[in-house]
């Protein structure tokens, strides 16, 4: 009688569950905790004297949440919306302002990829903004690694 094989199973801990986050003209790669949520874009109220970035507020889960235009934060032009655009709900993590919580105008449904250190390489070829820590190519294509830090210290500057 043959003695069984054992099958040897691979446990990747570095493994990231992300999301790819469609923004004008490019797409944001975040770890997917990160996101607390994507909701249909709701009504935004305006204010007077508001940084070019600040879209305005939302209220999102009984919380007054600041909306961020990430292309106007990036020294881009905030072109026209899709009709598909949402709000992402981003957790704040840095502690550099005084809210939990805020949303960038994203142009669609994010998706969910999954990719290890090495199915992440930079893209040496693609230049980045002030919002924005690397270039990267995937296996779904490129993207920008936002700088999460520079956005939240943005929110900080919010009265």
């Amino acid at each position: 009688m043959k003695s069984p094989t054992r099958m040897k199973i691979s446990t990747n801990q570095n493994i990231v569950a992300s999301l790819l986050v469609p923004v004008q003209n490019k797409s944001l790669l975040v770890p997917n905790v990160v996101i607390a949520e994507v909701v249909p874009l709701p009504q935004i109220e305006s204010y007077e004297g508001a940084p070019s970035w600040s879209i305005g507020f939302a209220q999102w889960r009984g919380e007054h949440i600041p909306v961020i235009s990430y292309e106007i934060a990036n020294s881009q032009v905030h072109g026209r919306d899709s009709d598909n655009a949402r709000l992402a709900v981003f957790n704040a993590t840095t502690g550099q302002s005084r809210y939990r919580f805020f949303a960038v105008l994203v142009q669609g449904i994010p998706r969910m990829i999954k990719l290890s250190e090495a199915e992440v390489r930079e893209d040496k070829q693609t230049s980045t903004g002030i919002a924005e820590k690397m270039a990267v190519i995937t296996q779904l294509g490129k993207a920008v690694i936002p700088d999460l830090d520079y956005l939240e210290s943005l929110l900080a500057k919010l009265g």
